[in-house]
């Protein structure tokens, strides 16, 4: 621990400094001091089955030193000694005992993760969809305690890979999460930050998305009710995403030329633009779709197509809650939610050979590649394939 006559703590505190010439007089001050500054190795104390280390470090608003703690590991897995080297290790990584990070919490220039966290929430994420609003808790839950004191050039690479590697030790994050908090971490400290980064990441389960297959689909549209009869027969002739179609207007339907202009999609109530560029899009449907569409708007020229009985947009989690997975029980079939009508319609435009550009466009995708990607075969096809290759081969 720093004692208390160290000549950090014994300097004239920043209060004292009545003009930016005497705080760089007092930082100089402190610059001569700090070359006989060793620094701290922090405490070891036993809580629990954990070593946990304590350590101290100055907040640079309130000029006060603050008691920190940090989990240092099991204490099966290490003795005392090799767990206080380990924390001076992490103390050496954090950067406690960098000269510029002492000179910044003395009143030097710098920032911490938090404060820049914050500052991206206020210019970058304020500026993204509405889908992204569950961002601010992921930093605030998962960035903020293991990264928030820290200057931003203490979030180095290796303090990263081991944090991540922590997370897989203790086996609390899915894999997913992790690759999504590792994405936000890194639009935060920006792309200068993490150049020539190597970070590993946990491998994602590999498991295939539910697809309905056309004869699943008519059964669930067959036993439908009421708007999501229609709701769900348009979702499979079209592949929209469900965001897509909660977000349709009356007027965004040519039942003339049998033509669906997506224009917009909705998150939660919010409504607000398709996913990516390639969502602005026309999408043709066929005749029977058509007819179910003229019967549902009946004389209605605006408002929204689909909408709860408060006049507000439906929502994805909630349909799938409450109307599809219940249809899907009582059928029989194997549950799934409305992205599986999305998957199931591009699986069928792929067997039947349409053009891959027809596929992408009506679908918006940016590429074929995605595309390829929605498209899912049933044992049967498969074996059906085999049959017919095996046919060809013979004659």
């Amino acid at each position: 621990m720093i004692a208390t006559s160290s000549p950090v703590e014994s300097h004239t505190s920043l209060g004292d400094c009545r003009s930016s010439s005497n705080l760089a007089a007092s930082i100089q001050g402190r610059k001569q001091s700090l070359g006989r500054y060793s620094g701290q190795s922090g405490s070891v104390y036993v809580v629990g089955d954990m070593y946990v280390g304590r350590y101290r470090m100055r907040d640079p608003e309130t000029q006060k030193w603050l008691r920190k703690a940090i989990p240092i590991g099991p204490r099966k897995e290490m003795t005392k000694p090799e767990a206080k080297r380990k924390l001076r290790e992490l103390l050496e990584q954090m950067g406690v005992n960098k000269t510029s990070t002492l000179l910044r919490s003395l009143g030097g220039p710098g920032e911490t993760f938090k404060q820049k966290a914050t500052r991206w929430e206020n210019t970058d994420l304020i500026m993204c969809k509405p889908s992204s609003a569950n961002i601010p808790y992921m930093i605030k839950k998962h960035l903020i305690p293991p990264f928030g004191d820290l200057p931003l050039d203490s979030v180095t690479e290796d303090r990263v890979k081991e944090w991540i590697a922590d997370q897989v030790k203790q086996g609390k994050l899915a894999p997913k999460t992790i690759h999504n908090i590792w994405k936000v971490l890194r639009l935060i400290l920006g792309k200068k930050h993490v150049v020539g980064w190597d970070i590993k990441l946990p491998a994602i389960p590999r498991k295939e998305q539910r697809w309905f297959t056309p004869e699943e689909a008519k059964q669930i549209v067959d036993a439908a009710e009421g708007q999501f009869k229609t709701l769900f027969a348009l979702q499979f002739a079209t592949g929209m995403r469900i965001g897509e179609i909660c977000g349709l207007h009356v007027e965004d339907v040519d039942l003339e030329n049998a033509i669906v202009h997506i224009r917009r999609s909705t998150y939660k109530l919010i409504e607000s633009t398709p996913k990516t560029d390639a969502g602005y899009r026309d999408v043709d449907i066929d005749q029977a779709t058509i007819q179910m569409l003229k019967k549902h708007t009946g004389n209605r020229v605006t408002g929204r197509l689909f909408q709860t009985k408060n006049d507000t947009p439906l929502v994805g989690n909630n349909i799938n809650r409450e109307v599809l997975k219940p249809i899907c029980k009582k059928l029989g079939i194997p549950i799934g939610t409305t992205h599986a009508f999305r998957h199931g319609r591009i699986s069928v435009l792929q067997k039947a050979r349409v053009p891959g550009k027809m596929i992408t466009e009506w679908v918006g995708h940016t590429s074929l590649k995605m595309s390829q990607k929605y498209t899912h075969f049933s044992d049967e096809e498969r074996k059906a394939e085999i049959v017919r290759l095996s046919n060809a081969k013979a004659s």
